[in-house]
């Protein structure tokens, strides 16, 4: 563990220092951000471990589903860094019968006989981050970057019939963060956001986009598209999910 805190730092080390250098007081137009979207999530991928892959939608036979994800801007004042964070429900239930046998978990499942299967891929965001961009300039654009912990709680379960089998797994791992706003006209706002690491052997991207409208301040309606992609390889399981698909958001700021 101490290894691998070492090495984040020194991985970390010159974009923290860019940071330092380069970071504007947190002060801005809003200070509170609230908000929370309904997302239409098209799930693809596999699920697996060393005995078998299954496919998503192939062989469990996922569709697309509405979820909520929520989220919280804090911004505050002086060289304090601002705070992000952001909650992303997922789950996917699904029946199928295969014409082949497959193993999940050491356990051996029948062709021919229908199953059950359910995967679920809650994630948290947590983002400590500054604006890059002189605060004259931010009241129409601003840049902001920072570094984020994600937090996934994943857990697959197959049952068919009596038989049951599961993994579960609860990874924690830091990402950069990136945000852009542009502001063209008083009630319309365009953003952007990006969260992302490469590992030896996982990946992990977020990327949203949205537009924004306030119809009476300070309340905000928003329309967006989002893609989440997701490489997971632990002891006993090697999964590799994609969500992606539109939303739509409403919310505050103060």
């Amino acid at each position: 563990m101490k290894n691998f805190l070492f090495f984040l730092l020194i991985l970390l080390a010159p974009f923290l220092a860019v940071l330092f250098f380069t970071a504007q007081p947190s002060y801005c137009a809003s200070e509170l951000e609230a908000a929370v979207a309904y997302w239409g999530q098209s799930p693809s991928g596999y699920a697996a471990n060393p005995d078998d892959a299954l496919d998503l939608r192939r062989d469990l036979d996922y569709h697309t589903e509405g979820k909520i994800q929520a989220r919280l801007k804090v911004h505050m004042p002086l060289f304090l860094p601002n705070g992000y964070f952001m909650a992303t429900f997922s789950k996917f239930t699904g029946q199928n019968t295969l014409s082949y046998p497959f193993r999940f978990d050491g356990a051996v499942f029948m062709n021919g006989i229908p199953f059950t299967s359910v995967t679920k891929l809650n994630h948290y965001d947590l983002a400590a981050y500054y604006s890059l961009i002189p605060f004259p300039l931010r009241d129409r654009f601003n840049v902001e970057a920072g570094v984020n912990a994600r937090v996934l709680d994943l857990v697959v379960q197959i049952d068919q019939g009596a038989l049951q089998a599961m993994k579960t797994s609860t990874v924690v791992e830091p990402l950069l963060y990136i945000g852009a706003q542009f502001k063209p006209v008083g009630p319309v706002s365009l953003e952007a956001e990006f969260r992302g690491m490469v590992f030896p052997k996982e990946h992990y991207l977020d990327v949203i986009g949205r537009a924004k409208f306030f119809p009476v301040r300070p309340f905000f309606v928003s329309a967006g598209y989002r893609y989440d992609e997701m490489r997971v390889n632990r002891n006993d399981i090697n999964a590799y999910f994609k969500l992606s698909g539109p939303f739509i958001e409403t919310g505050a700021e103060f």
